[in-house]
């Protein structure tokens, strides 16, 4: 499990395909302090340490999440957030993220306002019942809060802390695509709303979120 709060920010060395398949190389932020299996969040997708040195990491990158991640558009170069797992005792300052990408999102707008940045970004509509006003988002990993949502696209405001520790004061840009994973608390009552059959509920309830 992580939280979505990024502890370093590391540069893809080497990408090595397979077919449908590949291998991915990062810098190493964290030297020795990790261990062959572990599990990082690589801009929020969960990903195994197969091999390591002191200058880099590597990870095996499948099919699936080539097909739903930003991880088949990565270049030698391409800056990407990182988070070890949580361990059991460590401050939960996030929201419950599973590095378990649902689907990418496309950035529709960014605006400067004041020392801050406003982002709309929009996703596919079949999420939205996963998407509620001040609800959580997790977007290339960073653990972040839905200020305003209009259909199929929502605001993030990301302070200036968020720009200084993460990717995106280099990575965001209108039209580029992110990885989204939508809160795991909103799936389960969506789900179990919609196996009681009364979805009407569940629009009453979003409505008054």
């Amino acid at each position: 499990m992580f939280t979505g709060i990024i502890e370093a920010v590391s540069a893809v060395t080497k990408i090595e395909k397979s077919g449908t398949e590949c291998r991915i190389s990062l810098k190493n932020p964290f030297g020795k302090e990790i261990k062959a299996g572990d599990s990082i969040a690589v801009d929020g997708v969960c990903l195994t340490v197969e091999t390591f040195n002191d200058s880099t990491i590597s990870f095996f990158v499948s099919k699936s999440t080539l097909e739903k991640t930003i991880a088949a558009k990565y270049v030698p170069g391409s800056i990407v957030n990182l988070e070890r797992a949580m361990p059991a005792d460590g401050r939960f300052d996030g929201h419950i993220v599973q590095g378990h990408v649902d689907s990418c999102g496309k950035t529709a707008g960014i605006r400067k306002i004041g020392e801050g940045t406003e982002v709309k970004i929009s996703f596919d509509r079949k999420f939205s019942d996963f998407t509620v006003p001040r609800g959580s988002i997790t977007v290339n990993g960073v653990s972040l809060t839905i200020a305003e949502l209009d259909g199929n696209t929502f605001t993030i405001s990301l302070i200036p802390e968020t720009l200084k520790r993460t990717s995106f004061a280099e990575t965001l840009k209108t039209g580029a695509e992110v990885n989204l994973e939508f809160d795991i608390l909103g799936k389960y009552v969506s789900k179990i709303i919609h196996r009681s059959g009364n979805d009407g509920d569940l629009e009453n309830l979003i409505e008054k979120l």
